[in-house]
């Protein structure tokens, strides 16, 4: 029997974060950062593809006494894994485990696990670049669109990408995904050191019909505690 809901997002840095839920633990895309874990709980360790901002060659050194790693099939090692595909649903565990297709590489995932649901874009993102020609930003949008509207249940929480380099355009992701998906909580990934985002990002008037509300990340290692 579960006990109540509790969840504790911890953004590491860029699109990496640690979700701790009352049973489990899940690190996705892990690049640097402080991780404190805890030894009770499963580690669900997800690499979304192979990109050097998605992925550290460190996670097969982590000291924990239960680890699993769902890795995108991007990444072809040697190691005790499970490669995912996109499009695919996988049952590991107690997590029930459905991948959709990246508009760059690898793959997004959505994880249900202790009757909550969590999305993790990796790389998933509407791409729009000015100078770029106009077949590949068509691509990126169609792309995007045709994936984030085939999430046909609501989710409690969603890393979303929101890259301030897109400069007028880094908001279309997040804008697309806000109308399309219900969500209650958005935790902005893909950051780097652009920590002035959020600030950009607060004051941004948004089509928020679902009413998510937009975790607000200032800084590495930074921690909210949901109910």
């Amino acid at each position: 029997m579960l006990s109540l809901f509790y969840m504790k997002v911890t953004h590491l840095y860029h699109s990496g974060c640690l979700i701790e839920l009352e049973y489990h633990q899940l690190l996705f895309d892990y690049y640097q950062g402080e991780l404190h874990l805890n030894n009770d709980k499963p580690l669900y360790v997800f690499v979304s593809h192979r990109h050097y901002d998605h992925y550290n060659p460190e996670i097969f050194q982590f000291n924990h006494p239960q680890i699993t790693y769902i890795l995108s099939n991007t990444l072809r090692h040697k190691h005790d894994a499970y490669y995912v595909d996109v499009h695919q649903t996988y049952q590991i565990d107690d997590l029930s485990i459905s991948t959709l297709l990246s508009t760059d590489e690898g793959c997004a995932f959505l994880v249900h696990v202790e009757n909550q649901t969590i999305y993790h874009a990796g790389d998933l993102n509407w791409w729009h670049w000015q100078g770029e020609p106009q077949a590949d930003n068509d691509y990126q949008r169609n792309t995007y669109l045709q994936e984030i509207q085939s999430i046909n249940e609501p989710i409690d929480l969603a890393c979303v990408v929101v890259d301030i380099r897109q400069e007028k355009d880094y908001l279309l992701g997040l804008s697309a995904f806000l109308k399309h998906v219900q969500t209650k909580y958005i935790l902005p990934i893909h950051y780097f050191d652009r920590y002035e985002t959020t600030q950009l990002l607060l004051k941004e008037t948004l089509d928020n019909p679902y009413h998510a509300k937009i975790l607000p990340v200032i800084q590495q290692n930074q921690s909210f505690e949901i109910e």
